[in-house]
C-alpha cells in the first residue's frame, strides 16, 4: 500500500505528518508513503495578519487543490486551519487522537506578567481573550513558525511573552517553553485546536478506510460539535471564537465564547449532549451565542474593525 500525503513544509507540519504516518504503520505495517510538500499562501506571505488575507482557509486552499487534481491521496491539516465548508467532493476522513488543545503562555505566567507587558500573538481570538483578562497588556501581532515566535521573547523584539498552542510545543518537543497552560474555562482554545484533520476525496473509499482505522471517536465528536458551532455562526478560524470540549459520564459538554477584539465584551454558552448528537450540540451552542449577542460582536470583526498596529 502506497499513500501520497499532502503537507505543509513547516517543522510543526512535518512533525504532525510523521505522527500520522506512525499511526498508520501501527495498523498497516506494509504502508509506504510519499510526502508532497507545498507552501500555502500564508506560508509565502509572512507579513500580513491572518484576517488581512480576505479569505477562509489560508493554510488549506492549495492542499484541497492537490486533492482535486489527484496529486495526493490525503492531506494532514491542523484541524483548526481547515474551513468548516470543504471543497466539493472532499471529506474530513479522519480525526486521530487529540493532543492537549490548550493555549500556552510562554515567557511568563498570567500572574507574573508585568503591568503593561508586551504579548505576541498572530490570532485575533487570542488577542481578544488576553485583553479581556488583562486589559493592561499591549498585544503585538507576530507571524512565523514556532521557533521564531519563541525567539521574540526578550532580545531585540522585547516581548514579555507569546501565546502558542500547547499541542504544537509538545509535538516539537518544546514542552519546557510553556510557562503556563491557560485554563480553557477562562481562555477557550480555537475550534479544532490540538486535533489533526485528515482530508481525502469522498470517492476514495480504500484510502478513507485506512484513515478511519486511526480515528479517535471522542476527538471526532469534539470536532463535529466545535466545527458545527463555528459553521452556524458563520465565523472563520481567524475570528474571536473560542471553544472547550469536556466529557463527563459519557456525555460531551461544549463551552464556547465570543469576545470582542478589544476584549471589552464577551458572551458564553455551555450545553451537553450524547456524543452521537455532537452536531446538534454545536448548533444549540451557536444559537445560544447568537441570542446573547455573539453575532453582533462577530459582525464588528467582519466589517474590518481591526486595530491598526505595526507587526514585528
Amino acid at each position: 500500500m502506497h499513500l501520497r500525503i499532502g503537507t505543509r513544509r513547516s517543522p510543526l507540519a512535518m512533525a504532525q505528518t510523521n505522527h500520522v504516518m506512525g499511526l498508520i504503520r501501527e495498523k498497516f505495517p506494509q504502508a509506504e508513503f510519499t510526502l508532497c510538500q507545498i507552501a500555502t499562501i500564508a506560508d509565502r506571505d509572512r507579513v500580513s495578519e491572518f484576517h488581512q488575507f480576505g479569505m477562509v482557509g489560508v493554510f488549506a486552499v492549495e492542499h484541497e487543490q492537490q486533492l482535486v487534481k489527484r496529486e495526493v491521496d490525503f492531506v494532514v491539516h491542523s484541524l483548526k486551519d481547515l474551513p468548516t465548508t470543504l471543497h466539493e467532493g472532499l471529506v474530513l476522513a479522519s480525526v486521530p487522537p487529540r493532543e492537549d488543545p490548550r493555549d500556552a503562555l510562554c515567557g511568563a505566567t498570567m500572574a507574573s506578567l508585568r503591568q503593561g507587558a508586551r504579548v505576541g500573538t498572530g490570532s485575533l481570538r487570542r488577542r481578544a481573550q488576553i485583553l479581556n483578562l488583562r486589559p493592561d497588556v499591549t498585544v503585538v501581532p507576530i507571524r512565523g513558525n514556532v521557533g521564531p515566535r519563541l525567539a521574540k521573547i526578550g532580545g531585540e523584539d522585547a516581548l514579555d511573552a507569546v501565546i502558542l498552542a500547547q499541542a504544537g510545543l509538545r509535538r516539537l518537543g518544546l514542552d519546557e517553553a510553556s510557562s503556563e497552560a491557560l485554563a480553557p474555562s477562562l481562555f477557550p482554545y480555537a475550534v479544532g485546536q490540538g486535533a489533526l484533520g485528515l482530508e481525502a476525496r469522498a470517492e476514495d473509499t480504500a484510502v478513507i478506510e485506512v484513515l478511519k482505522a486511526i480515528e479517535c471517536p471522542k476527538a471526532r465528536a469534539e470536532a463535529e460539535a466545535e466545527r458545527e458551532m463555528m459553521h452556524a455562526l458563520g465565523a472563520g478560524c481567524s475570528l474571536p471564537v473560542g471553544a472547550c470540549a469536556t466529557w463527563q459520564d459519557g456525555r460531551l459538554t461544549l463551552h464556547a465564547q465570543v469576545t470582542s477584539i478589544e476584549g471589552t465584551e464577551r458572551v458564553v454558552a455551555d450545553q451537553s449532549a450524547a456524543p452521537e448528537q455532537a452536531r446538534e450540540l454545536g448548533l444549540t451552542v451557536a444559537q445560544i451565542l447568537k441570542e446573547r449577542g455573539g453575532v453582533a460582536i462577530l459582525e464588528k470583526s467582519y466589517r474590518g474593525h481591526y486595530p491598526s498596529f505595526k507587526s514585528i
